[in-house]
């Protein structure tokens, strides 16, 4: 999770997105699509060995925190964007499938932006 929050950040950089721009801008329309293959699989995996212990010990959030779609919602959150928020998975495709459905967004008027 911390990979993503740091990538997100320097997206933005990248982008041109500084604290001034970052401080005009609409956050309800402004969006993030994450792709993925997998997320949190070292809480996933942390999870397993506590469980080898006793279910007792399993981490609560192991489920929630190893969906994809959980980077998304922590930088989206960390950002204060309440636009569209999608993780999408399509192995080989998905940078692509992000592209198509970031440009639909913004033509369908749901956002102005998106990371």
């Amino acid at each position: 999770m911390l990979f993503l929050l740091i990538a997100g950040k320097k997206a933005l950089l990248d982008g041109g997105i500084t604290d001034d721009v970052m401080g005009g801008l609409d956050k309800t329309r402004c969006g993030i699509l994450i792709d993925s293959a997998m997320g949190g699989m070292k809480i996933f995996s942390d999870a397993i060995e506590a469980l080898q212990i006793s279910y007792k010990k399993m981490n609560p959030f192991c489920v929630p925190f190893s969906v994809t779609n959980m980077g998304s919602a922590i930088l989206s959150i960390d950002l204060g964007w309440m636009g569209p928020n999608d993780s999408i998975s399509t192995a080989c495709a998905t940078g692509n499938f992000c592209i198509v459905n970031a440009a639909n967004h913004i033509i369908k008027g749901d956002a102005l932006t998106l990371m």
